[in-house]
């Protein structure tokens, strides 16, 4: 099969012609080859990283050392998603983990997995990402690029959080909120009567403090560590996105192993998701019950005027990713 010619950061990737004569730009050395690179920009107590510890676990003993794993956490190999997929491409860097965002430069309708209240639940994600669709869209990425769709993390469920609770639609009208950059989503949150704004991560803490914005959404993880409920105490539980997150490495990779290694990495691939999985749900119980310890207000409301104040916007956003049938077969799956 021919795939794509593909830019991924300004890097080529690949380039075929049939199905042999790969060339690949690199300006890494790829080191011991039997050596596999994961890296991830979260700190070693991390989802992510407990996750690649049991990949690293389950192929060295699989392969009784042959194949070894070595992981890079805090940014040291690309202190953002971005970076790390373009070390993906240049060998810098043979697994990571990357958001859909990030992916929608080699395949756009990955964006869909981005979508505010395409999940209903944290089921109906598994359903769909362990199911037919989650099959089909990895096959969409390695026909049309040389990556290779490894297992679907998350990073955890994201909900509002601000200066004033938030109990009803229109209790977010002229409400500045920080988004991420995504027109899909700031659509949805001005389709609900908030002013999206972009503000850096790093810039988050002293901008809420200041009230540059009056509330953000994320994780209950990291809403904790970012210790944003010290000047922002209100949280809802909108639980707007259960979100997607791509294991990833590459053909170049792979075909660096017999096809004995190739199945132990696959297998410990599995387990890694399985691993990662389970410790971002830990760890979100673990910081919900952090946050309520030290003051966090926490108020669960009915999120279906919001699901269907926002259906525009999602069905807009199928169609002009022209993923109107993927996004169908989403919602059929549905609780």
């Amino acid at each position: 099969m021919k795939k794509k010619n593909v830019l991924i950061a300004g890097t080529l990737v690949l380039i075929v012609s049939g199905c042999s004569n790969t060339e690949v730009v690199s300006e890494s050395d790829p080191g011991d080859p039997q050596k596999l690179i994961l890296a991830t920009q979260l700190d070693a107590n991390s989802p992510y990283a407990v996750g690649f510890e049991a990949f690293k676990d389950a192929v060295e003993e699989e392969t009784g050392g042959t194949v070894t794993a070595e992981i890079h956490t805090n940014g040291s190999l690309g202190g953002n998603e971005d970076a790390l997929l373009q070390s993906i491409a240049t060998g810098g860097v043979d697994m990571a983990v990357v958001s859909p965002g990030f992916m929608t430069q080699v395949l756009r309708e990955v964006d869909l997995f981005s979508l505010p209240y395409l999940f209903t639940s944290y089921d109906h994600w598994e359903r769909v990402v362990d199911g037919e669709i989650g099959t089909e869209m990895s096959n969409m990425i390695e026909e049309g690029t040389n990556l290779q769709v490894l297992g679907y993390w998350t990073a955890g469920v994201r909900n509002y959080y601000g200066a004033k609770p938030v109990n009803e639609v229109a209790d977010l009208r002229n409400v500045s909120i920080r988004t991420q950059d995504s027109p899909a989503i700031q659509d949805s949150w001005s389709a609900l009567g908030a002013i999206p704004t972009s503000v850096a991560w790093d810039e988050m803490y002293q901008a809420l403090q200041n009230r540059v914005v009056d509330a953000s959404e994320n994780d209950f993880t990291n809403i904790y560590q970012s210790s944003h409920h010290e000047v922002t105490p209100y949280l809802t539980l909108t639980e707007h996105d259960f979100t997607t997150r791509f294991f990833l490495t590459s053909d170049i990779v792979m075909e660096r192993f017999s096809e004995d290694e190739q199945a132990a990495i696959y297998a410990a691939a599995e387990l890694a998701t399985e691993a990662a999985r389970e410790a971002d749900k830990e760890l979100a119980e673990q910081s919900l019950a952090r946050l309520e310890e030290e003051g966090a207000v926490v108020n669960e409301i009915d999120t279906t005027p919001f699901i269907e104040q926002t259906e525009p916007i999602r069905e807009e956003a199928a169609l002009d990713l022209e993923a109107e049938d993927l996004f169908k077969a989403i919602r059929s799956l549905s609780d």
